[in-house]
C-alpha cells in the first residue's frame, strides 16, 4: 500500500514539472540566484559539463 502511495506522488509531481516545464524554465532564467544555482547544478554533471567547456574553447 505505501509504495503505491509513493509511486503515486512521484508520478504526480513528475506530471506536474513536465505540464509546467516552460513557465519552470522561465522563471529560472529570470530569476539571478535561480540562474546562478541552475548553472552551478549543471556544471556538476560530467556530461553537461564536458559539452560546455569543449564548445567555448574549439
Amino acid at each position: 500500500m505505501k509504495v503505491s502511495k509513493v509511486f503515486f506522488f512521484l508520478a504526480a509531481i513528475g506530471t506536474t514539472v513536465y505540464l509546467f516545464r516552460n513557465s519552470i524554465s522561465r522563471l529560472v532564467i529570470n530569476v539571478p540566484l535561480l540562474r546562478k544555482w541552475g548553472i552551478r547544478l549543471a556544471m556538476n554533471i560530467p556530461y553537461i559539463r564536458n559539452k560546455m567547456i569543449g564548445s567555448m574553447f574549439k
